[in-house]
């Protein structure tokens, strides 16, 4: 019998080194956020009548589609006399703290074109740049720069498309109006909000206290609730440099199952359609948004329940710019892909005809948009917005024959805010929190049928107005 000596071992161990794949090295991520800083330079041989000399610019850059040591560059540059150019290209590293790249204007008659060797410490890329234009004054460019990592969506307004601002500052008022419809209906048919008492769950029924409601012997095998509702929101940002204003309808429904006692397990669908003024850049955006979400809801006591949601949406844009100078319109139409899930804990408490309500909530929320190339030829690279939300909620409501007038405030705050700053004009503040109050009247009568009609506004958001009418239609069977 061969036995292997300690040898043989060490032998079979070399081969398996020899013959293993090569481990590649890990590059440093540099996806996630943009890089800020300046450069300074000079200009050279431009042609005659044109100004040769030292220049400093602002300038934002964001790098994406990395892939092992290679990756996609856009950069943004705004010059002292407030001219925004952005230039796109593609980079490698080639150590571990080196990277080249090279960026370029969108093909046309005057290009430039700049080569860049870069050294990346402690999230901050020192440089030295190297350039030449193409087709119009014939400049030779040199200099150097820094630029360092931040958390915030920086953009030149002038020319940023629509979809990389009001992704951003829309997008958790948005989530947060899908996430409050699903969770309202949930709690409301777990609580009976609508008749001043609680559904019965339980002996395969599922209906308000008091009303007929359908069983198994009537050929209902699976207590159920349909409800439909449609909202108006009216929202306006009057912040010069990221000023826009627009509305939206919006329908959202679902239909929910008493599977188990106690308990609801459903799924909503939710379209909306939005028109957006970007007066930013003197542009427009239309969106049309599908959102998918199931969700869950549980009676815990006599007077707690909760609930949970999780969607998905997928948001289409339409939309142009107007350059600076002229009327030439820049169109695009980029897609976004949003995630979100939401959990809830609800209370409520009788006092004769009075109901008092309150909500403890968490969300988180992502929203991917997708690089695309606008009609002009410039690359916009793929952006991601995450949102993190905890909210406290309390409502009044008075049951009055048929009806319930109500009143409820909804604080909100943003943990995980994505931050925007510009290269020229007035800073956002990135306000983080607000108030949502809502009123209005709820419905309801023996048959199973409910609805409400709610108007609501938003305060406290810097720069930011929102104001929201709904109406809502429930059906339990």
């Amino acid at each position: 019998m061969h036995v292997f000596k300690p040898n043989h071992w060490f032998l079979l161990f070399l081969i398996f080194l020899v013959t293993s794949p090569v481990v590649h090295a890990t590059y440093p991520d540099i996806t996630s956020g943009t890089w800020v800083g300046s450069v300074s330079g000079t200009d050279s041989s431009c042609t005659p009548g044109t100004l040769d000399g030292p220049f400093t610019d602002q300038v934002s850059v964001i790098f994406s589609g990395q892939s092992g040591s290679s990756f996609n560059v856009s950069l943004t540059s705004t010059e002292s006399d407030g001219s925004v150019t952005t230039m796109t290209g593609t980079g490698i590293f080639t150590s571990q703290t080196s990277l080249n790249f090279t960026v370029a204007d969108p093909p046309g008659p005057d290009v430039d074109t700049v080569n860049i060797a870069a050294t990346l410490v402690n999230n901050t890329i020192t440089f030295t740049f190297t350039g030449a234009n193409v087709g119009g004054d014939g400049c030779i460019f040199n200099g150097s720069g820094s630029i360092q990592l931040t958390s915030a969506t920086v953009i030149a307004p002038a020319v940023t498309p629509g979809s990389t601002v009001t992704d951003a500052a829309l997008f958790n008022t948005q989530i947060q109006g899908t996430i409050f419809g699903v969770s309202s209906h949930v709690s409301a048919a777990l609580s009976g909000l609508f008749f001043g008492g609680p559904f019965v769950l339980g002996d395969n029924q599922f209906k308000i206290k008091g009303a007929t409601g359908l069983n198994a012997g009537d050929d209902v095998a699976i207590p159920y609730g349909v409800w439909g509702s449609y909202s108006y929101t009216a929202y306006e940002n009057d912040l010069s440099s990221t000023a826009f204003d627009g509305a939206s309808h919006g329908f959202l429904g679902g239909i929910d199952f008493g599977f188990w006692e106690n308990t609801i397990l459903g799924i909503a669908f939710g379209y909306d359609k939005g028109d957006i003024d970007t007066t930013f850049n003197r542009g427009n955006q239309e969106t049309d948004t599908y959102t998918i979400a199931p969700y869950f809801g549980a009676l815990l006591t006599d007077s707690l329940s909760v609930d949970f949601t999780v969607g998905y949406s997928k948001v289409e844009y339409d939309q142009f710019r107007i350059l600076t100078t002229g009327t030439t319109r820049i169109t695009s139409s980029p897609n976004s892909d949003r995630m979100f899930g939401a959990f809830n804990l609800n209370g409520i408490t009788f006092y004769d005809n009075w109901i008092i309500g309150t909500r403890v909530g968490a969300s988180y929320a992502s929203s991917t948009l997708d690089s695309f190339t606008e009609s002009d030829g410039t690359v916009v690279a793929n952006s991601r917005t995450k949102v993190g939300t905890l909210s406290l909620a309390g409502d009044v409501a008075y049951s009055f024959k048929n009806y319930e007038p109500f009143v409820s405030l909804s604080y909100q705050n943003d943990f995980a805010l994505r931050e925007i700053s510009v290269t020229t004009g007035p800073q956002p503040s990135n306000d983080n929190d607000d108030i949502l109050m809502m009123t209005g009247v709820r419905y309801f009568n023996k048959n199973g049928i409910t609805g409400n009609i709610e108007y609501s506004k938003r305060f406290l958001r810097d720069d930011f107005n929102e104001d929201r009418i709904s109406l809502t239609i429930r059906a339990d069977f």
